[in-house]
């Protein structure tokens, strides 16, 4: 026997609710729609680091919802790690416009806007090294206030105040860049990167050891940090403890810092352990990658004419003097 729906209004009524919130759900909601697919694809892709599938899917996800702040920013996210910087801060730009109270917004677009002015400091041909060189200051400036707005937002987000503390570090304002970091300090003294920073204010201030102990602090609480470790490597030329300097270098892989620097590093403490074919030999490495390195150079010289070749000790020590004059270094 068949039902007339039609004949009954209270049935009918009752039969029809489940309809109309099925179908509301299935063409209007936000999150349990089919819409929301491609951002579960995209981000169980980028969680593997399957960064070029996931930018398909996060596309796809954008292009359905555009309004959706999530998807805009993980959208931004991935074209950041693929170093699409234009149309990443497009994306990262509109999610903070549909959710300007989210510390993490503001904070991955500072580090974006950070991160491509270190690109166009490398396109330039500008040294990192010299830290009086600045680009894109209207950037930089966008960036603090983004860096300051996430603080703000949210005071326990760690790592938005080391980016901050460095940033300040950076334009001299130390007293700030102290209490940022302290900050951290207070609430989680573990925190990866916090001593290295620390480190940096009691290197700034000539405390040579207090910043040695920092460093050692970090890597007693975190081994795997390459940068700090270099940092203790060169700390520890410095102050000519040789063989505890290479004993730390010698555990970084070459793709884990700046190779230049760390060739740098080992050939120094060679020299000063009296090894100057182990010298000689990582200081010309540190050329066949960077050739404009002119403090290399002087090394090189230095050991040229140490180990009696004073022609070659000549010839880098005029490129030295080149090199020092050229714009770009």
């Amino acid at each position: 026997m068949t039902t007339d729906f039609a004949s009954n209004p209270i049935q009918n009524r009752k039969s029809k609710l489940p309809v109309y919130l099925i179908l509301w759900v299935f063409f209007f909601s936000p999150r349990l729609g089919a819409e929301s697919r491609h951002y579960r694809e995209a981000r169980g892709l980028y969680d593997k680091q399957q960064t070029l599938m996931a930018m398909l899917s996060a596309q796809k996800a954008v292009e359905e919802e555009p309004e959706n702040a999530d998807h805009l920013f993980l959208y931004g996210l991935i074209l950041t790690d693929l170093k699409q910087f234009s149309e990443a801060e497009v994306q990262l730009r509109k999610a903070l416009g549909f959710r300007p109270d989210s510390a993490e917004f503001h904070y991955r677009l500072a580090a974006l806007l950070l991160q491509e002015k270190m690109e166009w400091k490398a396109t330039l041909g500008l040294d990192r090294r010299d830290t009086s060189t600045r680009v894109l200051r209207g950037t930089e400036q966008e960036a603090l206030e983004s860096l300051e707005a996430a603080v703000k937002l949210d005071p326990n987000h760690f790592k938005a105040r080391l980016h901050l503390g460095r940033n300040y570090y950076e334009h001299n304002q130390h007293l700030k860049a102290r209490q940022q970091f302290e900050a951290v300090l207070e609430k989680d003294p573990g925190y990866p990167w916090l001593h290295y920073h620390l480190s940096m204010l009691h290197s700034n201030r000539g405390e040579v050891q207090t910043a040695i102990l920092e460093l050692e602090k970090e890597l007693e609480l975190h081994p795997a940090h390459s940068q700090a470790r270099l940092e203790l490597g060169e700390w520890l030329v410095k102050i000519s403890r040789y063989e505890s300097a290479l004993t730390h270098l010698s555990r970084i892989k070459q793709d884990e810092v700046h190779p230049v620097d760390l060739n740098y590093a080992i050939a120094k403490a060679h020299r000063g352990l009296g090894s100057p074919e182990q010298a000689l030999a990582a200081a010309r490495k540190c050329l066949e990658m960077d050739p404009e390195f002119s403090d290399a150079h002087y090394l090189l010289g230095q050991l040229y004419r140490e180990t009696g070749k004073p022609e070659l000790a000549r010839q880098s020590m005029q490129t030295f003097q080149r090199v020092k004059k050229s714009p770009t270094r």
